[in-house]
């Protein structure tokens, strides 16, 4: 039987479940991943955030979080995929980086156990609703889910496809589009959406990225790593690489 192979482990998700509009148990039981959720892996797809969704759904155990992993915020999702990975193939995760000091390639061991998680811990009201700068409109955020982030590349995928010639990247549109729920507290439908984000003065669009970033929580992402060529001390952005779910084997 599966039981006696697999490792399960319970962790609590740095949201604390602070963040939903529904009811969402932040206790969360996840057990090692087996050859089945492997082949699923592995398999082609244009929504690699929905197999990778479906797989932690598949491995979370005893009692549900009461939303799928598909539609947690970016920050729960990631820090459910650090944990499922610990708990199928242990902490150790090898990386390579290049340092900035002497452009020199480092490779180094992660002890992904040790990684800090931010935890949620603002006012979640407060944090969505905000006023743009230079227009002055009162924007409602909504945060990015794994589902967003698949459907803002088949948006993309497919108008790169009908436009051939489109001379600039239309993923950033989708994804701003999808980052607004409500403006001046009205529903707007997507040509509306689209047609007042074309217009916004940039400096609201980067005031909206800041303020979407800052209701932080999940796992940080810099990492620190010390040259083994010059001795300088440097971080590096967390890198997802073959390594991650397939790692080395050491003798």
């Amino acid at each position: 039987m599966a039981e006696e192979y697999t490792i399960a482990e319970s962790y609590t998700l740095p949201s604390k479940g602070k963040v939903y509009e529904k009811p969402v148990n932040p206790k969360v039981t996840l057990r090692s991943m087996t050859v089945e959720e492997e082949m699923k892996r592995l398999a082609p797809s244009e929504l690699p955030y929905k197999v990778l969704a479906e797989i932690i759904d598949d491995c979370l155990i005893k009692e549900k979080p009461g939303i799928s992993v598909y539609d947690m915020y970016i920050g729960d999702y990631e820090f459910l995929l650090h944990k499922l990975r610990e708990v199928t193939y242990g902490s150790d995760y090898k990386v390579s980086s290049v340092c900035p000091y002497c452009n020199k390639a480092n490779k180094s061991t992660i002890d992904l156990s040790k990684i800090r998680t931010i935890e949620y811990s603002g006012d979640i009201e407060k944090d969505l609703n905000i006023v743009l700068p230079s227009s002055g409109k009162h924007i409602k955020l909504k945060l990015q889910t794994p589902r967003m982030l698949d459907d803002i590349k088949v948006k993309s995928d497919d108008q790169k496809r009908r436009m051939p010639n489109l001379k600039s990247e239309p993923a950033i549109l989708f994804s701003l589009m999808s980052m607004i729920e409500k403006v001046d507290n009205q529903d707007m439908n997507d040509v509306e959406l689209e047609d007042m984000i074309r217009k916004l003065p940039l400096k609201d669009i980067n005031y909206l990225y800041q303020k979407a970033n800052k209701v932080d929580f999940g796992v940080e992402k810099d990492v620190e790593c010390k040259c083994q060529h010059c001795g300088e001390n440097y971080t590096f952005s967390f890198p997802f690489t073959s390594e991650f779910f397939w790692p080395e084997i050491d003798e």
